[in-house]
């Protein structure tokens, strides 16, 4: 078993939305309008929806509401809306795993606090490319989901050595499997024709060292999915605070301000609520 037979396999059963694949030819050419996009996006409205609800979310804090998804493309731009677009379609595509597999809604959170929390990262340090790193923080765990779709059995063997051994989940994961969710999730966007940068992103964040000129995205997720935890801590009506040294070791790697680090997870607990009611809809999850 390798990353890629387990991509092929999902590729073998699992197939993106035809709007989604067209968005993602049509970028490719020099000649495409906004016209050509809003067209294709118009045959699924559920896509058209997500569109419009996001752009006009916290994430983007627009002062007049976008009211058409011809004005809402250049709005985002052009490679930014074809991310964007395969992202949400990824959503769709796992979404009927089965509940005792996995809380899709709660994995979903966890990812969207990650993706907010890593675009805040960039603005806050003034890095360019803030919708790519949201949108490796969305899927930086999707490999988990590959994991439970195609290996439920194997992965109660993780669960195990977490339970009685006290590993972690990805170190578990190498035990059984020999590679772990970070790397599968890379393989898959890979395979999914995301940009290197995201891909890389994701295959890292668990070791951001080993991310060569990507390392800087690496570590932006590494932090933001430890921020992340602590938005679904607080979602979930935990009282517990972050450690200061945990959120010291945050602010150090990122090169954050100790302030800027503590208050990330306040700051974008907004955004990242309307962010989730867009690509769940109709999630019961309550706040």
């Amino acid at each position: 078993m390798t990353p890629e037979s387990l991509v092929r396999e999902v590729d073998n059963l699992v197939s993106f939305p035809e709007a989604a694949l067209r968005i993602n030819e049509l970028i490719d050419h020099q000649a495409t309008t906004i016209e050509d996009l809003a067209e294709v996006i118009l045959t699924d409205p559920a896509l058209a929806a997500r569109l419009l609800r996001l752009v006009n979310s916290a994430l983007y804090a627009r002062q007049a509401p976008i009211d058409s998804v011809t004005r809402a493309i250049p709005m985002i731009g052009f490679r930014a809306l074809r991310d964007l677009v395969m992202a949400t379609s990824a959503v769709a595509v796992f979404q009927d795993l089965p509940p005792e597999r996995v809380n899709m809604e709660q994995f979903w959170f966890h990812g969207v606090a990650c993706g907010v929390a890593a675009r805040e990262i960039a603005q806050r340090l003034g890095h360019k490319g803030g919708e790519q790193l949201f949108l490796a923080g969305l899927l930086h765990g999707i490999g988990k989901l590959v994991f439970f779709s195609r290996c439920p059995r194997d992965y109660l063997k993780v669960l195990e050595r977490i339970e009685n051994e006290g590993l972690t989940p990805a170190a578990a994961e190498e035990a059984i499997f020999g590679f772990h969710y970070a790397t599968l999730g890379g393989e898959l966007l890979r395979d999914w024709h995301f940009p290197e940068r995201i891909w890389q992103a994701v295959a890292h964040h668990q070791h951001p060292e080993g991310a060569g000129q990507y390392r800087q995205e690496a570590e932006t997720i590494h932090g933001a999915e430890m921020i992340a935890g602590l938005v679904q801590a607080k979602s979930s009506e935990s009282t517990e605070a972050a450690p200061p040294q945990g959120m010291e070791a945050i602010a150090e790697r990122l090169g954050l301000d100790q302030d800027q680090a503590t208050s990330l997870p306040l700051d974008i607990s907004l955004q990242v609520m309307e962010v989730f009611e867009v690509l769940v809809p109709g999630a019961s999850m309550v706040w």
